[in-house]
């Protein structure tokens, strides 16, 4: 597809490199000179540099483009840009909008705006931070297939009744309820086979309904209540929307902010949460402020490096659950080293809601296309959820009878409105919902699956 990408900032570069990675034609827009040659060099795209207007959406191909993404700084630039494109015949736009105001107007408005995205990395990251502080046992919670799936990470400690067990036993002690779908071990990401051997300080990805995976949780003897009491160090945009989703569920929030007129504006804003203006980033003022009183801190000032260094300090001190945010990529691996589960990445979560838009765009109507699409392990394993037609080769089948791709495994079934856990004597049927792990990127179909 030809797209035209707005905005050369962190999260579009981040979604150029999505974009091309999945094979499209990408035409990105900058003011900025110094971004332009960064995108030059590191990508392989058309690029246009100024301050995005008819004309220079006109020189960009407007009127050969199937869809623009406005991520520019500017909420009212991106909203702009989407009708502006609109008007000259772009069929599909997509828009960043931060502001919390302008984004309910927008959601409101979106027909009448000609929009067919709205995008938020901030809520996005809060509404994610918030899942995993509801699941503290996991490093990470996703849902899919509209909530009848979940899929969970967990990391092994020595004493887990998991480490030691060959996977081709698993469903006999726990269950045909969940399925081990991914491990990452010594930096690697693995589809485990049957004879893989789970072992302590594996980083294990289970699927399964929300009722088993609950169970399993509990016969693991790991399961926790969500978190009451949380600490949050930041007043950012972000933390903002997480304070309000917390206080909304009845838990009790304190959040931290070292800029005196921000923490202002934070109290103004969070009536109901306990705002203090001081230096989170300081050993002695998060123990002054209680900091072991709480069961998470989640740390989400704007400097990756401080996120990762209280976030640890906040973990060796005893702290239950910690979620520290990370926008750097290269700052990823250093948090694994500092013993972090994985970090909340806002513009890597909008980079996975725009392609999973993309994706269902490839598609024709009648196509078992993309329905829903997750990054797991690092974002080094798509989940993605297809549906399956009739007319499929895939339905009818059993599953050893269909010559699956080895970097793929069919994970579960969605039939009836319930999650199942498929074994090789079970077939796909039409209408069914149907969840493929896989290492390999820019499957947009169910027969993709194929070999």
């Amino acid at each position: 597809m030809n797209i035209i990408l707005a905005g050369a900032g962190k999260v579009g570069f981040t979604l150029a490199q999505y974009l091309t990675r999945e094979g499209h034609s990408v035409t990105v827009i900058d003011r900025s000179p110094e971004r332009i040659a960064q995108v030059n060099t590191a990508l392989d795209v058309i690029t246009v540099c100024g301050a995005v207007d008819i004309d220079l959406l006109r020189l960009a191909g407007a009127d050969s483009a199937d869809l623009l993404i406005a991520a520019t700084n500017s909420d009212e630039s991106n909203i702009l840009c989407c009708m502006v494109a609109r008007k000259l015949g772009v069929p599909h736009t997509i828009a960043r909008v931060r502001q919390e105001e302008h984004y309910r107007e927008v959601i409101l408005l979106r027909e009448e705006l000609g929009l067919s995205l709205t995008v938020n990395p901030e809520q996005a990251a809060a509404y994610e931070i918030s899942r995993v502080l509801r699941f503290p046992s996991a490093a990470k919670v996703e849902t899919i297939a509209k909530g009848q799936a979940e899929l969970v990470e967990l990391k092994l400690r020595p004493d887990n009744p998991l480490c030691g067990v060959t996977l081709k036993n698993y469903h006999d002690r726990f269950g045909d309820g969940t399925l081990i779908c991914a491990v990452r071990r010594d930096g690697k990401v693995h589809i485990p086979g049957g004879d893989f051997v789970l072992r302590a300080e594996d980083s294990v990805t289970f699927v399964g309904a929300p009722k088993h995976i609950h169970e399993l949780f509990k016969s693991l003897s790991i399961l926790k209540k969500s978190a009451r009491y949380v600490l949050i160090v930041g007043g950012s945009r972000v933390a903002v929307y997480l304070a309000r989703q917390l206080l909304s569920m009845g838990l009790h929030v304190k959040l931290i902010e070292k800029d005196r007129d921000k923490s202002e504006l934070v109290k103004d804003l969070l009536p109901k949460a306990e705002v203090v203006c001081c230096d989170g980033s300081r050993p002695d003022v998060l123990e002054e402020e209680g900091m072991l009183a709480f069961d998470a801190f989640v740390a989400l000032t704007g400097t990756d490096e401080i996120n990762i260094i209280i976030s640890s300090y906040a973990q060796r001190a005893g702290v239950e659950k910690v979620v520290a945010k990370v926008n750097e990529e290269h700052y990823v691996a250093m948090a694994s080293s500092f013993g972090l589960e994985e970090p909340v990445r806002p513009r890597t979560i909008i980079a996975q809601q725009v392609l999973q838009y993309v994706r269902g765009m490839v598609n024709s109507a009648d196509a078992s296309g993309v329905e829903t699409l997750r990054r797991i392990q690092d974002g080094r394993l798509e989940v993605l959820e297809f549906r399956a037609r009739e007319s499929s080769p895939c339905v009818g089948k059993t599953l050893l009878e269909l010559p699956i791709r080895q970097d793929v495994l069919l994970a579960a079934i969605i039939r009836d409105g319930k999650c199942r856990i498929p074994r090789g004597g079970d077939a796909i049927l039409p209408g069914d919902g149907v969840l493929a792990v896989t290492t390999r990127e820019g499957m947009t179909c169910l027969e993709d699956i194929l070999r």
